[in-house]
């Protein structure tokens, strides 16, 4: 096992008025649940094909509550994939891009916290709202054509010099340059939150569901049609992407209940250009607002050390 080149423990004293929440679910789980417990036995395809439907289907579109100054100095625009708009949000007019990739059942401006620094360091940042996400078009997304959505911005906007993600948009992405397009290259690309295993989500999502094992065969194959390789071997940490990025940094929580710090030190210990920053206390998403966390991303990608 390869060791991080750089590890740093950052104790930060930022304190958000907001905590985070727990992880919660719907009030209808339950009738979720109780129904693939029973009609999933009698009807084992059909309660896969569902489960596959809900699996890649986000149940709500991340909104503002309240105006921000940030959000309306963005200049917008759209890029068309497949029969779909994604919706884009710029700032700055550096020569060099730095490309912000939400996570499940979020949206582009969720990263918006990284768009002052970065853009006085110099840089042109642009935000997406991934399929299906946002003000985006679509009803329906999996980790492929999140990939494939991120694949044709970065084309688009040419030149793109980094890109920061977070948790789904960061397995999203890498599995989008692994296998998908090998011509793209990126300076430095941050990982925040991001899980490792496509096995683990999986089965995180049987249990949440209630799948019966009849049913998960069938919602297995479906899911493997989409990640293109069997899912004990769809993880991050087994992708060699050393050739198509100068310099990862993986940023992770020890706190994060949506994503174990396990996953995110198999990734740092597998990647030879990897470098990673560890937390405590701020969980998967105040992570983000983290001045401190923000500025180490900032000069990372602008100076390239920490």
């Amino acid at each position: 096992m390869m060791t991080v080149q750089k590890i740093e423990y950052l104790n930060s004293s930022w304190v958000d008025d907001k905590p985070e929440r727990p992880v919660s679910y719907p009030w209808f789980l339950s009738l979720v649940r109780f129904g693939f417990g029973t009609l999933g036995r009698v009807f084992p395809r059909a309660a896969g094909t569902k489960a596959f439907e809900l699996f890649t289907t986000p149940r709500t579109r991340a909104k503002h509550r309240s105006p921000e100054p940030l959000l309306a100095e963005a200049r917008i625009f759209e890029i068309l994939f497949g029969k779909h708009m994604l919706k884009c949000y710029e700032w700055g007019s550096g020569t060099r891009t730095v490309l912000l990739v939400h996570g499940w059942e979020s949206r582009g401006t969720a990263l918006r916290t990284f768009v002052p620094e970065l853009v006085e360091q110099g840089f042109r940042v642009v935000a997406m709202d991934g399929p299906a996400h946002g003000d985006s078009g679509g009803t329906r997304a999996n980790l492929r054509t999140f990939g494939e959505a991120v694949r044709l911005v970065i084309r688009r906007l040419g030149d793109v010099h980094s890109v920061i993600t977070h948790s789904f948009g960061g397995a999203a992405t890498v599995f989008a340059l692994s296998e998908l397009d090998k011509e793209i290259y990126l300076e430095k690309l941050v990982l925040i939150g991001t899980p490792n295993r496509m096995e683990n989500v999986f089965q995180g999502s049987v249990k949440t569901l209630n799948v019966p094992p009849g049913a998960v065969k069938h919602y297995r194959r479906l899911v493997e049609e989409k990640v293109g390789r069997p899912l004990p071997e769809a993880s991050l940490s087994s992708l060699g992407l050393q050739a198509q990025i100068g310099e990862a940094l993986i940023v992770h929580d020890t706190d994060d209940q949506a994503v174990s710090l396990d996953a995110a030190r198999l990734v740092a210990e597998s990647w030879p250009n990897a470098r990673m920053i560890i937390t405590e206390g701020y969980g998967h998403y105040r992570l983000m607002k983290n001045p401190d966390v923000i500025r180490r991303v900032a000069d990372f990608i602008g100076v390239g050390h920490l």
